[in-house]
């Protein structure tokens, strides 16, 4: 348990422990989660908004696949980052769903579901008394026969709220918490010390290629021409057609001639994302396809000054902006530019070589997207045709490689375009109105939080914990996370737990708190100044 700080000495008052009205005296309070409010939760699985209902998505039919719904966090208590004590009492949960649906709701006392301070999932019963203010359900959905599909109208959930009578007033007036986009999709993120990970920073003096550099764009682009100028040798010694793709760095790369990369643009993906892994960047693979049949292998990389993820392609030293900011990529946004530039309203993506041919020919010179790239392919120099081989221009289907951690834990091997349960078709797809359901597919995802999901930041949520304090519980979205620190106005950071009392004095007060990961590396910190007037 870690020491708490000299300045965060004031004992919490658990929600238990409040004064609270009894029985029917407390006000009663509904919350209603309609069909597009639970699509817009933490998990909306294999099922679709159709007129207003939320259904079972009945797509490349399996009877043995189920709808999935799990709605984000509840707060029956109410109130933003600034909320005022409550007690719940007497929770009720009305499902109105169409036979094939089925329900279960936990609680707890911690909007970040700490460890320990969560029910377990069950089915509602007439009443559930709540272990405290913050709520969840989750459906599951079934069918038989996929001509008719179960579906859902919405979740009512009532119960009594009481607040205890409080001295002075508490009021934002400054919010620079960070909102975390979490994602359904459980990712294994490789760490910045395993050794084979540290062997390739190591042996080819990484820290020289990035040295001078401002910023974390320019060190990443520093990283990828590097791993764009290595020599290039195919076939890899592993392809003989009856090896899975390594992904090891030792087997992808040699030290040969200051660095020789075996195989195509997945293996200098691979090598891009060991790299940054040894700084602490947190990476991912994705296989994308598009116009002209043409498929390609690149990573994105989450960048912390940006808030966001950015593409990169280490195969062609290449990355894409916005031409009018020079703001860096993703390949969603570049997946949609792609489809409001080459397609028309309510046409769908095609595959095949010649498809919308000539629309692409002549978007030359007035595509939506600007390549930055240092002329550098596979090891040699080159300047190639981005409006038209390659670049966005594959940012069609997407579909997500769901680890990085291949020198941590190298077992599965997930086969290169592969074939059974480690293959592709296992992997999340992005898919929207534009982007057809590939035949094969069995694991797709529709919504851009399932799969653009943030990272490395703190957050937190206030709750009046008394007349002049608050009660500070932290959330954070940090792989390898060890720890929180916090500071007061212009004091130094102190580590603190994940939920702590802030005293308050009369006046503003200001709070700042970051995420800290077990390799010292910070995060993206959450801020408030809250005024109290006695």
């Amino acid at each position: 348990m870690m020491r708490r700080t000299e300045f965060l000495k004031l004992a919490l008052l658990p929600a238990a422990a409040l004064p609270t009205l009894k029985g029917s005296e407390a006000p009663e309070v509904v919350v209603y989660l309609d069909a597009a409010r639970l699509y817009d939760g933490l998990q909306a699985k294999r099922v679709q908004l159709l007129r207003g209902l939320l259904a079972l998505d009945t797509r490349n039919w399996n009877a043995a696949a189920r709808g999935e719904v799990v709605s984000d966090v509840i707060d029956l208590g109410g109130g933003g980052v600034l909320s005022e004590a409550a007690s719940v009492s007497d929770l009720r949960v009305t499902l109105d769903a169409s036979p094939g649906v089925s329900i279960q709701v936990r609680t707890g006392d911690t909007y970040s579901q700490a460890p320990g301070t969560w029910s377990e999932w069950a089915r509602p019963a007439s009443a559930v008394p709540p272990t405290g203010r913050y709520a969840q359900v989750r459906l599951e959905l079934a069918a038989t026969d996929p001509a008719t599909p179960p579906s859902v109208s919405g979740v009512k959930l009532t119960c009594r709220v009481a607040r205890p009578a409080s001295k002075g007033s508490v009021s934002v007036v400054t919010d620079e918490v960070q909102r975390i986009g979490r994602s359904p999709v459980q990712f294994g993120y490789e760490r910045q010390d395993q050794a084979d990970v540290q062997w390739l920073r190591r042996s080819f003096r990484l820290d020289d290629v990035i040295a001078g550099k401002r910023t974390e764009l320019e060190r990443l682009a520093a990283l990828m021409h590097w791993v764009a100028t290595r020599a290039n040798i195919r076939p890899g010694p592993w392809e003989d057609g009856k090896q899975a793709y390594p992904w090891q760095i030792r087997r992808v790369m040699t030290e040969a001639n200051g660095g020789t990369i075996y195989s195509h643009c997945m293996s200098y993906c691979e090598v891009m994302l060991t790299a940054v892994s040894a700084f602490g960047w947190q990476g991912r693979h994705w296989a994308i396809h598009g116009v002209r049949d043409t498929s390609h292998e690149v990573p994105e990389i989450w960048v912390d000054e940006l808030g966001k993820w950015v593409f990169f392609d280490p195969s062609l030293d290449t990355y894409y902006a916005d031409p009018a900011t020079g703001e860096p990529l993703n390949l969603l946004e570049m997946h949609e530019r792609y489809l409001r530039t080459v397609f028309r309203p309510g046409e769908v993506q095609q595959r095949g070589r010649h498809v919308n041919e000539d629309r692409l020919r002549a978007l030359r010179g007035k595509h939506p997207v600007r390549c930055v790239t240092g002329n550098y392919g596979y090891g040699k120099p080159v300047q190639w045709d981005w409006e038209w081989d390659h670049g966005y221009m594959t940012a069609g289907w997407l579909q997500l490689t769901p680890r990085n951690n291949w020198h941590s834990r190298p077992a599965p091997a997930f086969a290169h375009f592969g074939d059974g349960a480690e293959g592709y078709e296992g992997f999340p797809l992005f898919i929207d109105s534009q982007t057809p359901l590939t035949a094969d597919a069995t694991n797709w995802y529709s919504r851009k939080r399932d799969l653009w999901w943030t990272l490395n930041q703190a957050t937190f949520r206030l709750v009046r914990a008394g007349e002049d304090s608050l009660s500070v519980e932290c959330g954070n979205s940090q792989p390898h996370f060890r720890r929180y620190l916090a500071r007061l106005g212009s004091q130094e950071w102190k580590p603190v737990e994940s939920r702590f009392p802030w005293p308050l004095r009369a006046g503003e007060n200001r709070l700042e708190v970051a995420p800290e990961d077990e390799f010292g590396r910070r995060g993206i910190s959450s801020s408030v100044v809250a005024a109290y007037r006695p």
